[in-house]
């Protein structure tokens, strides 16, 4: 019974053990069940609210495709009516385009229209200036003539005034200021051209400037006489008074140079005579020689001969040099000494005596030459009556067809050339008034190297300039000696008729001395008379 009592209290122990398991877990079951359950029902509603979302957002989609659709009939109405607007830019732009060019083509036309209508109205300026400037320059030339025959009919004041004139429409009006009536005119306005005749007629073979010393010069004659003249005014008129030096007919004076206070004249056959200006003389004997030209060479005087070469320095001879030629010219061109020979070669001398022959710089017999250091332009004459200005590098810059035979003696102002020959002429050349071949100005030509013309002349609808015209003086007797003052505008001038000249070189400046002394205008009625109507009234005064 025991027995019995515990085995089925350990049945009933183990059969409750077992249903409470059961029951746990049936427990466990139906709590995960419910928790299942629970969450199913969570699912739901999460799925319930992703079905409402669904729908809320397929609602807005199929909004947003309504939107849309109707943006892309919007946009495609805009796309015909833009692509409308295009096509009728395009057209429009076509037109203007057109328009465009049928402008451009009418402002072309009227350009050129405009610029013939210019042309035609500068031709029609251009010649009525040619007309014009013809005019004054033809009326100017009358003018110079007219003043001369008013002053010789006993009218100056009539005659200075169309003097001026005359020089005033020619150089407003690219005319020759140098026009050789023209230039006599204003010399005869201010003063003439005074003269003086040395005491024993002899030839006036050379003349020498007083170097610091305006207006005063000393001139040589062939018949012994050195006389020292002196230029001045009286009673408003130029005059030159001369006085005599020396007289002493055993001389033949052919050249004379001024020189520290003295005198040096040079005989044909000798002596070199040495003089201060109170008349007292010493003699240099030479060696037995034609000479005729003295050159300064600083410390030292060259007294040329035909065929030789004698140096003075300090009072005394020092030496001399045989040429086996025959010498027909000679100057002194900065530091050499140009020889021009008889036969029409040419050599060269340095300062140290050294000679060497040369090309000619002309192919013609040389008869008078002159340097002009500020312009380094070498003039030389030949035996025809040509003068060549010749630059420092040799080349011949113009052909001066001056006189009719041999030239005789040059000179140089500024740049005016004055020569003197054997025809009884001078001539006054203006070189900035040359038309020179290669189209170059005076200033241009003394600075060029080769003889190729490197500047054509210019063409263009510009008042041509005249060529010059030379002024030129005849006189009683060859032009034998020409010389320029120390006041860098007038010139002395020796004949063989005994007679000493000066006149002004320069236009210019007579004119300006002119209008310093005219004392009225032409009035109107003298203007229509003398000068025309063509041209208007004019006051210079």
């Amino acid at each position: 019974m025991v027995v019995l009592a515990g085995v089925a209290l350990v049945s009933y122990s183990l059969g409750s053990r077992h249903s409470r398991q059961e029951l746990a877990a049936m427990q466990e079951e139906v709590d995960r069940l419910t928790q299942a359950e629970q969450d199913a029902a969570i699912v739901k509603r999460v799925s319930q609210q992703m079905e409402d979302i669904a729908y809320q957002q397929k609602a807005i989609s199929d909004q947003q495709r309504d939107r849309a659709e109707e943006q892309s009939a919007l946009a495609t109405r805009n796309a015909i009516r833009a692509e409308m607007e295009s096509r009728a830019a395009r057209e429009a732009e076509q037109k203007a385009n057109s328009a465009a060019e049928v402008a451009e083509k009418e402002r072309v036309n009227a350009q050129r229209q405009q610029m013939i209508a210019e042309e035609q109205r500068d031709e029609a300026t251009y010649a009525r200036n040619v007309a014009d400037t013809l005019n004054r320059r033809t009326q100017a030339r009358s003018l110079a003539v007219s003043s001369q025959v008013r002053r010789e009919a006993g009218e100056p004041e009539v005659a200075d005034i169309m003097a001026y004139a005359s020089w005033y429409f020619l150089k407003n009006n690219r005319g020759n200021q140098y026009y050789s009536d023209t230039f006599k005119s204003l010399a005869l306005a201010t003063g003439g051209i005074p003269r003086t005749r040395v005491q024993d007629n002899g030839a006036v073979n050379a003349i020498a400037q007083i170097p610091g010393t305006p207006g005063q010069c000393v001139a040589v004659t062939n018949y012994g006489e050195v006389e020292w003249i002196t230029a001045g005014v009286s009673a408003g008129n130029k005059t030159l008074e001369a006085q005599t030096l020396l007289f002493n007919p055993v001389y033949d004076f052919r050249d004379v140079l001024v020189k520290d206070g003295q005198i040096f004249a040079l005989s044909l056959k000798g002596p070199l005579c040495i003089l201060d200006f109170r008349g007292k003389m010493r003699e240099v004997p030479l060696a037995a020689e034609n000479y005729f030209k003295i050159i300064d060479q600083g410390n030292a005087l060259i007294l040329a001969g035909r065929n030789s070469l004698t140096w003075y320095v300090d009072g005394k001879v020092t030496g001399s040099k045989s040429l086996n030629k025959t010498l027909s010219s000679l100057v002194k061109r900065a530091d050499t000494l140009c020889l021009f020979y008889a036969d029409g070669s040419y050599a060269e001398m340095d300062a140290d005596g050294r000679m060497e022959e040369k090309k000619p710089l002309v192919p013609y017999v040389v008869t008078a030459s002159h340097y002009d250091s500020a312009t380094q332009c070498l003039l030389v004459g030949v035996e025809d009556g040509t003068v060549y200005p010749i630059n420092k590098y040799n080349r011949v810059m113009e052909t001066l067809a001056a006189h009719k035979s041999r030239c005789m003696s040059i000179t140089m102002l500024g740049d005016v050339i004055v020569t003197g020959g054997y025809d009884k002429s001078v001539y006054i050349w203006s070189m900035d008034n040359l038309l020179y071949e290669s189209g170059l100005t005076f200033e241009e030509e003394l600075k060029q190297t080769s003889t190729v013309v490197t500047k054509q002349p210019v063409q263009d609808n510009k008042i041509p300039t005249e060529w010059l015209i030379p002024v030129d003086y005849t006189y009683d007797g060859w032009t034998l000696a020409v010389c320029a003052d120390a006041d860098g505008k007038t010139v002395w001038i020796g004949t063989s008729s005994s007679y000493v000249l000066t006149l002004n070189s320069s236009a210019d400046d007579m004119a300006a001395e002119l209008l310093g002394k005219l004392g009225r205008n032409l009035t109107e009625q003298e203007w229509t008379r003398y000068v025309g109507a063509s041209i208007p009234y004019m006051t210079f005064k």
